[in-house]
């Protein structure tokens, strides 16, 4: 069993090369099959009708196959050295030896930094200088993806002949959220574990909804109908003065809904099916900010948060609304699936349900995932990559075999979550998952439009609309090289 080794930021600065790269296209043709003599290669029928094949002689040679992790959220999901007897890291650490026994190389992650734009800035100056420590980098969506524009990756469907990015192992919806055109310069695999766990969701309080003789809002997520209304209407209804002085403070009294603004607002706007932009007929981008859809979501927004309806927007202090959820005082919560683990202490009963859609003619619930999640970048300093494509199909394979499966079964036996009604839900808001662009109208706009009480859209595209198309021209221009 091989033994993965971590490297310091510090090491790989001097491991960096000195050549500066002429262009992408003088990388790709001195890439190499990395093959080998390798005897069988793993192939399974799925009942789903998908098959994992990953032909015969993929061997990286005994090498190590470099991780680059540019956020330290990510480390858990990638570098356990041992059994703990958690269940999940436990699949982790199988899961890694496993892939590192097949292909014959030795996975060493460079661990994430606190600061993910600092990361960035590192992946930029590595690329540039041609350095090819890195297999893969392990970047954010909101730093990561500035980066695709600077020609520093590869295009999957040229350079990766083994991953199979139509296989239920990759997310789908980050293919289509942030490529355009017929290209993928960025994805998913099931190994991006963050990307499920970041899936927001709303939590709810059931102990609280039972003394308001409230209906859990299950089968209206089933029935199409919960909307943004009724669920304006049951965060009207469940905030309290519980100290009777008069005045709802969330310091002292119980709210209906709360969260952490960076978090919430696009959450909330993504939910009603606010996206600033939608394909043409080419797949490529086309803005979607100036329409009657989007007034009316920062109107409801504005509706939500307006005094004495019982929404707080968390304002900077992060974390003021879990201890509120925690202590009983609020009705529904903002937040990820990853938070629902740690709700097993809970005295009051919980359930989950997707962000409501703005009416009843919406065809589906969306679930934003927060553009910290972890997304997969491969460098044109690449010289493996059918070795890559190989080991990421394989190792997407197996947390999509293992490692899901058992997350669910973490969150289902939460003792209050045990319900059938939210597994359901969860199911609902993983397919229902959907990555915001935020070149655009981004969540700082809305913040600011909600914060000050005003629909100021039309304001907004008046004096950035013109930016917005300029830079959306140069996306359109990449997208179509």
């Amino acid at each position: 069993m091989k033994k993965r080794r971590v490297l310091s930021l510090i090491l790989a600065t001097l491991l960096a090369g000195t050549t500066v790269l002429s262009s992408a296209s003088c990388l790709r043709n001195e890439k190499n099959n990395g093959a080998s003599n390798q005897s069988k290669a793993p192939v399974s029928d799925n009942a789903d009708g998908s098959q994992l094949d990953i032909p015969e002689g993929i061997t990286g040679g005994g090498e190590t196959f470099d991780i680059f992790l540019a956020y330290s959220v990510f480390d858990a999901d990638y570098i356990v050295e041992e059994e703990t007897g958690d269940s999940v890291k436990d699949i982790i650490y199988h899961r890694n030896n496993e892939v590192e026994d097949y292909f014959d190389i030795d996975f060493t992650f460079r661990p994430g930094d606190s600061q993910n734009n600092t990361a960035s800035a590192t992946i930029r100056s590595l690329v540039q200088a041609g350095d090819d420590t890195y297999e893969v980098f392990m970047n954010v969506q909101h730093a990561g993806m500035p980066l695709v524009y600077e020609d520093l990756f590869v295009e999957w469907g040229e350079s990766m002949p083994y991953a199979k990015l139509d296989n239920p192992w990759w997310y789908q919806n980050v293919q289509r959220d942030l490529n355009f055109g017929d290209k993928i310069y960025v994805t998913a695999g099931a190994y991006n574990f963050h990307c499920l766990r970041a899936a927001g969701v709303l939590t709810f309080n059931k102990t609280i909804m039972d003394e308001l003789d409230m209906e859990y809002p299950y089968q209206m997520v089933k029935d199409g109908t919960w909307t943004i209304d009724k669920f304006i209407e049951m965060v009207k209804a469940g905030q309290k003065d519980l100290n009777g002085d008069g005045i709802i403070k969330y310091e002292d009294d119980r709210l209906g809904f709360a969260g952490w603004k960076h978090e919430m607002m696009p959450a909330i706007f993504v939910g009603m099916g606010g996206n600033p932009v939608t394909r043409d007929e080419n797949n490529l981008p086309v803005l979607n900010i100036n329409n009657e859809r989007t007034f009316n979501i920062i109107d409801k927004m504005l509706e939500l948060f307006s005094s004495g309806n019982g929404a707080w927007d968390g304002g900077s202090e992060y974390g003021v609304s879990g201890k509120m959820f925690n202590e009983s005082r609020l009705l529904f919560h903002n937040a990820t699936l990853s938070a629902l683990p740690g709700l097993r202490n809970l005295e009051d009963d919980f359930g989950a349900v997707p962000y409501p859609k703005l009416d009843k003619d919406q065809e589906e619930y969306y679930s934003r995932i927060v553009n910290f999640s972890s997304l997969t970048y491969v460098p044109v300093t690449n010289s493996k990559l059918e070795l890559t494509s190989a080991v990421l199909e394989y190792i997407a394979y197996l947390s999509h075999r293992d490692l899901i499966p058992e997350f669910y079964n973490v969150i289902l036996t939460v003792k209050t979550s045990r319900d059938v009604e939210t597994e359901e839900m969860i199911d609902i808001v993983r397919n229902g998952a959907r990555f915001m662009d935020e070149n655009y109208l981004n969540s700082g706009i809305i913040q600011r439009m909600i914060t000050g009480g005003s629909n100021t859209l039309s304001s907004n595209y008046a004096s950035q609309g013109d930016a917005w198309e300029i830079k959306l021209a140069d996306i359109i221009e990449f997208w179509e090289k």
